[in-house]
């Protein structure tokens, strides 16, 4: 299992490359409206936030489980906001 700085690293890394392709999108197609873009882009940036302040305060008592919670919630918040970008 990868230490907290490694997943906050991970973090970063795929808020990143979800606002790149956002941002990939909406040039290479101009007809998308401005307005879901921005929507895309802020939900991103709120799971980014969401998912490093989540790290910084696991419960010691139930460490695996808090960690197993964790990759699943940010696999199905990921999934979302692809599918929301592959929707534009």
């Amino acid at each position: 299992m990868a230490n907290r700085r490694q997943l906050k690293k991970a973090v970063n890394r795929i808020a990143t490359e979800l606002m790149v392709e956002c941002v990939a999108v909406q040039q290479n197609h101009p007809k998308v409206a401005l307005a879901d873009v921005e929507n895309i882009a802020k939900s991103i940036l709120l799971l980014q936030e969401d998912y490093l302040a989540r790290l910084s305060h696991v419960d010691k008592h139930q460490v695996k489980r808090f960690f197993a919670q964790w990759h699943d919630d940010i696999a199905v918040s990921t999934n979302e906001i692809i599918d929301a970008i592959y929707h534009l």
